[in-house]
């Protein structure tokens, strides 16, 4: 082969190429939330540093009301402490506190997740180290309509994290978006974990769901972190006779 036609063979192959990496998929799709460089937090004294290291923080554009999008969009936080050890990560944990409000300085997964890690049992280190935690700034979550748009601003999410399924915990009034979601899309939800529903509440069914109640007598904190420790990791049960098992009629 003359020299000239060997470069100009080889030119040819450089703009294939070219044009293959130009049109191929990148290594890691990019999504609609847009992670900061650093999370934006104020008081960080009481957080775990190994759990703040392993956290991000992003913005998420949702529609305002995702039945009529084109009236506007508004944006959410979103946090995530991520698996101590992703590469046999299993999936993710939604949280929402409900009530009382999220922690000054600081967004309430951290909190929870820092107390995951000083519980240390073989449940939380299970949840610590395979499981993302992931919270998403909610709506005033007293009202109806608002409840509807936060579980499809879940769902959003979850669908750009590339997650199959979510596992949720929801407190008091976040009890209701934990339900309104898993009516929603029942074959999202891994395991759910709601605690104190309020009575009379419609609690969504078809999927793994556990319903804690926390009691003013002594010693029910430890009942409820142990069973929403091991239905999360393990998908065990409370036995009936648990103290902090939620057995009211429900609808």
């Amino acid at each position: 082969m003359k020299p000239s036609v060997f470069v100009k063979s080889l030119a040819c192959i450089g703009c294939w190429l070219i044009a293959k990496l130009a049109i191929a998929e990148p290594l890691i799709a990019p999504t609609a939330i847009d992670w900061l460089l650093d999370c934006p937090l104020t008081a960080t004294a009481h957080l775990d540093p190994e759990v703040v290291g392993r956290t991000q923080c992003g913005l998420v554009s949702v529609p305002r009301d995702h039945a009529a999008p084109e009236r506007g969009r508004i944006r959410l936080t979103v946090t995530r402490v991520g698996a101590r050890q992703p590469l046999n990560r299993e999936g993710v944990v939604f949280i929402q506190a409900g009530e009382p409000p999220q922690a000054k300085g600081a967004p309430f997964v951290l909190h929870l997740a820092s107390r995951w890690e000083s519980l240390a049992t073989r449940a939380y280190r299970t949840l610590i180290d395979r499981y993302d935690i992931i919270e998403l700034s909610a709506r005033d979550l007293k009202q109806k309509s608002a409840v509807e748009q936060a579980a499809q601003d879940m769902e959003f999410v979850r669908g750009q994290l590339g997650e199959a399924r979510l596992n949720y915990l929801g407190n008091a009034a976040a009890t209701r978006l934990g339900s309104r979601y898993g009516t929603l899309f029942p074959e999202r939800v891994a395991r759910m974990v709601l605690i104190n529903a309020g009575p009379g509440e419609p609690i969504a069914m078809g999927f793994e769901q556990l319903l804690l109640k926390e009691s003013a007598r002594s010693g029910a904190d430890g009942c409820v972190s142990r069973w929403l420790g091991d239905f999360l990791a393990y998908g065990k049960y409370p036995p009936a006779s648990a103290r902090c098992l939620d057995l009211g009629a429900w609808e």
